[in-house]
């Protein structure tokens, strides 16, 4: 079973639990409701499918099936757990920091592989294999965090595309980065 850490489901939970309308009822399991009716423990391990049900739930009815606004979901996420749990990781030069990523990325899923691609000098690509092909906003919220991340450590004159969707297409997520 696919698992996360807690650190990325909290924020979800938060906005489900702040809510008391019920409208993110129909979005979640039985057994999502039973792990999330206790306190979310940022260490501690959780079903994927818990969190996928929640993410879903939070970006249908808070965003509004908005990409865009996952993406920058994932800006504001990345700066606060880089300036906070890592700080000393944003001392790191764009490339080295990007270079890590995998490493970083284990800490959240204990699931998927990155690999990164150096394909110039200042130009990566950073390739997304076996996470959950068919859930866009994650992708989108891992995207908004590693360009902020890459501004954070350095980047000037950041630019990003997103190379390949597995959502659209049979071959894995990839996000070029290029910087001056």
């Amino acid at each position: 079973m696919k698992k996360v850490k807690g650190t990325i489901l909290v924020d979800f939970v938060k906005s489900i639990k702040a809510n008391k309308t019920g409208v993110y009822d129909q979005y979640l399991t039985p057994e999502d409701t039973a792990a999330i009716s206790t306190r979310i423990l940022p260490s501690a391990w959780y079903p994927y499918e818990t969190f996928r049900h929640c993410f879903n739930a939070v970006f249908e009815v808070a965003a509004k099936k908005n990409l865009d606004q996952v993406k920058t979901w994932g800006a504001l996420y990345g700066k606060s757990i880089m300036s906070d749990l890592y700080k000393g990781l944003l001392k790191h030069e764009p490339l080295d920091y990007i270079k890590k990523y995998q490493v970083y990325i284990k800490n959240f899923f204990d699931f998927g592989k990155v690999e990164v691609i150096e394909e110039k000098p200042n130009q990566v690509l950073v390739k997304f294999i076996d996470f959950d092909a068919d859930f866009a906003p994650l992708y989108y919220m891992m995207y908004g965090w590693l360009e902020k991340t890459l501004e954070l450590c350095g980047a000037k004159n950041l630019h990003s595309e997103i190379a390949s969707k597995s959502w659209q297409d049979p071959v894995d997520t990839a996000f070029r980065f290029r910087w001056g």
